[in-house]
């Protein structure tokens, strides 16, 4: 054999080798049976290209691209910088609807980041290859540790130059308890006081008889006596004075009388 065609048949079996590798990681594919869909983001979380996708939590396609697209917004009007292209299966994309979320989440505590879309109502028609939906940015976790340890060198700042205050303040909320303690102890031994107790039968027995007599007030005769009682006071409101005064001075009343 020439050494021409063995050098042929190296590059040959080298090529398809290669691209057999390829395949196996899902590089190329000459048969895939995927459609793509654009998510948008103002923050990647570090998501990288060859994601994968999961949809339902089951992996279903991978992140084809990751572009930089400044001052672009999206349909609701938002601004947003960064668009992720998404492969995903096509049986997988039939469960994807127009109301679907789309979160970049991580793989458990230190693990690879990926693309997780939430399905959405039946209701809901299902997405549409090509088109451009917007995704949740991820909590920025380096911007919480930061700001934690900012808020904790305040908290401790404020502590600092006010150490004498804290201490007072401490004291103060120790003795506020122990006043109430003493004061407890002294309510729990009045209990056993008998007077007291007496005392706090009688205006218990007070109470119940005030009760009685304002519910009988209360009653259809009560109130027609004192409407009778009101009427018979204006009555008499009326009457001469002069003339009463007059017929009880009169002697021959008086000799009658007595």
């Amino acid at each position: 054999m020439k050494t021409e065609t063995k050098v042929g048949l190296l590059f040959i079996g080298t090529l398809l080798a290669i691209l057999g590798f390829s395949y196996s990681l899902g590089v190329i594919n000459p048969f895939s049976s995927t459609e793509k869909i654009q998510i948008t983001y103002n923050f990647a979380g570090g998501i990288e290209v060859g994601s994968p996708v999961r949809v339902m939590g089951i992996k279903a396609g991978k992140i084809t691209s990751i572009e930089f697209r400044p001052g672009m917004t999206d349909p609701s009007g938002k601004e947003v910088n960064l668009v992720l292209t998404a492969a995903i299966d096509k049986k997988a994309l039939t469960a994807v609807k127009e109301d679907s979320q789309f979160f970049i989440n991580l793989a458990g505590v230190i693990g690879e980041k990926y693309l997780e879309i939430s399905p959405g109502t039946s209701s809901s028609p299902q997405v549409s290859p090509g088109k451009m939906y917007r995704g949740e940015d991820p909590p920025r976790i380096d911007q919480l540790i930061s700001q934690s340890y900012s808020l904790a060198g305040k908290i401790m700042k404020v502590v600092e130059d006010n150490e004498g205050d804290v201490v007072e303040m401490l004291e103060r909320a120790n003795e506020l308890v122990l006043n109430l303690n003493t004061t407890m102890k002294t309510i729990n031994g009045l209990d056993k006081d008998v007077n007291l107790s007496r005392m706090l039968r009688n205006v218990d027995q007070l109470m119940g008889d005030i009760t009685s007599v304002s519910g009988k007030l209360r009653s259809k005769d009560a109130k027609e006596s004192i409407e009778l009682l009101h009427r018979l006071i204006w009555r008499l409101d009326d009457l001469d004075k002069k003339a009463i005064k007059e017929f009880l001075q009169d002697e021959g009343i008086k000799a009658k009388i007595f």
